[in-house]
């Protein structure tokens, strides 16, 4: 992923910064006096110095995705900011240079400023397939390091710089598979004989809270027919009447006294509160 992005950040600063690119390298180093001397052209570099989860951002639910009788939860991504020191160097004495180094570092602060949300053109493809956007913070002085502090740790004297925090996706790759159970027979048999005395068909059915998540503990019944179900704790309940026959049924949430009257979509095994 941070490839994918160093190579986004160059694009947007290139096509929609004006960045000549045969004259402006755009560079991912660390700013080090060695480095720095090394230069044969201008340069503007992105100095990664933190990479830290964004907690404020954390999701801890799983998506659904549902195929036939299988259902598929994949834990959301993590987000992460990548923290940079952003630099102009240009290798000269002469004061008109100094001029344009300053210059080119006022049109990276307005590129970066536009694109405080990256478009959909800029977005690796990893971010792209997680469905996650890209956003960023530039010139923000929250949780910006001492200038001073960074420039001593690097041995190289003081610039002017943009502090940029990128915060992109972190897919942990968690993911479970379950696999629903849509019918089930029971039969009950005669020890001597083998013979087979009673047999029932149920059919199982999953009910869903306002958030999409199994509703525990809440009672269901169809209308019209004696009995009732009790959901279990991933919500799953079951009745004597096939899916294709049910249109609607009836919820008693745990803890509540009213019963609730709910349209069953058809071919689904998902009762869904609205």
């Amino acid at each position: 992923m941070i490839g994918a992005v160093h190579e986004a950040l160059r694009s947007m600063l290139y096509s929609d910064g004006k960045i000549p690119p045969g004259e402006i390298d755009v560079t991912f180093a660390v700013p080090t006096r060695d480095w720095s001397a090394g230069l044969n052209r201008p340069t503007v570099n992105f100095y990664l110095y933190d990479i830290t989860e964004n907690v404020r951002l954390r999701e801890s639910e799983f998506e659904r995705q549902r195929s036939d009788v299988r259902e598929l939860q994949r834990l959301r991504p993590r987000r992460v900011d990548l923290k940079y020191v952003v630099t102009a160097h240009f290798k000269s004495p002469l004061p008109e240079l100094e001029d344009q180094e300053w210059q080119v570092l006022w049109r990276v602060l307005a590129t970066l400023m536009r694109n405080t949300e990256w478009p959909d053109t800029l977005l690796p493809e990893e971010a792209r397939r997680l469905d996650t956007p890209i956003h960023s913070q530039v010139a923000n002085p929250e949780g910006a390091p001492r200038q001073g502090e960074v420039w001593s740790a690097l041995g190289t004297a003081p610039r002017p710089s943009l502090h940029y925090v990128l915060t992109v996706p972190l897919d942990l790759n968690i993911e479970y598979l379950r696999t629903l159970v849509v019918e089930v027979g029971v039969g009950i048999r005669d020890m001597d004989s083998g013979a087979t005395l009673q047999t029932s068909r149920r059919y199982g059915w999953t009910l869903r809270g306002l958030d999409g998540a199994g509703l525990p503990g809440a009672e269901v019944r169809l209308p019209d027919r004696p009995g009732f179900s009790v959901s279990a704790e991933d919500g799953i309940f079951t009745t004597t009447v096939p899916h294709a026959e049910v249109s609607q049924m009836l919820v008693r949430p745990a803890g509540t006294r009213d019963w609730r009257l709910v349209d069953i979509v058809a071919g689904s095994f998902d009762v869904q509160l609205s």
